[in-house]
């Protein structure tokens, strides 16, 4: 399994990087990096930069979540979620590279809706990550990380469960937004869903501790 992610992986970055140098002499000067909550691009970069920064960070996260569990102090608590860590490394990359897709086919003048494109692939995102976040266990890198579910293995389980039923949640309410919503709500929706999703199960953390005192 650790092969076919590593492969996997390796060719969705290699194409990432492939993929500019074939289109470099066809992209404008200025390459978009930043799009506003209008779905106006509102911010540019250099050629080289911009072109070449999507695959630059795809390596780096890669290379980061490979040497996670080899530095982290709870490290022999990753072989027992070993699959469930890969499907997020993988789920990861993809999403950054249809992110750099996106990026190239906007600036050689391809009509994408890029604030509709995003967001539904962060939907996705987050729909895979609840799936699976429920699987980890206990570590400093990767979860729900409190002072309350890094010392109780109990509360860390219950944690992780209600926030893998809200990310899910969250991912949904995020696709349906990207589908249906005007831009403006769009926006909203997503930034109230994350933070649906990132602060109740912090807080659920601290009473799920107390029950278990």
């Amino acid at each position: 399994m650790k092969n076919k992610n590593t492969i996997y992986n390796l060719i969705l970055i290699g194409i990432g990087f492939l993929i500019t140098v074939i289109v470099y002499n066809k992209l404008p000067n200025q390459i978009p990096t930043h799009w506003n909550i209008s779905g106006e691009i509102d911010k540019y970069s250099s050629k080289l930069f911009g072109s070449f920064l999507l695959p630059s960070i795809m390596l780096l996260v890669w290379i980061g979540m490979l040497l996670t569990p080899k530095i982290d102090p709870k490290k022999n608590n990753y072989s027992k979620f070993d699959k469930s860590y890969n499907v997020i490394i993988n789920v990861t990359l993809t999403f950054l590279f249809i992110l750099h897709i996106c990026v190239l086919g906007v600036s050689l003048d391809y009509n994408i809706e890029i604030n509709r494109v995003i967001p539904f692939m962060l939907g996705i995102l987050l729909i895979v990550i609840g799936n699976y976040l429920p699987k980890s266990k206990t570590n400093f890198f990767y979860g729900i990380k409190t002072p309350w579910t890094l010392t109780n293995e109990d509360t860390w389980k219950k944690t992780h469960r209600l926030g893998g039923k809200l990310f899910v949640l969250s991912g949904l309410v995020i696709i349906i937004s990207s589908l249906f919503f005007t831009r403006n709500l769009q926006f909203t929706v997503v930034i109230i869903s994350i933070l649906v999703a990132g602060i109740i199960p912090i807080i659920a953390s601290y009473f799920y501790s107390k029950n278990n005192i």
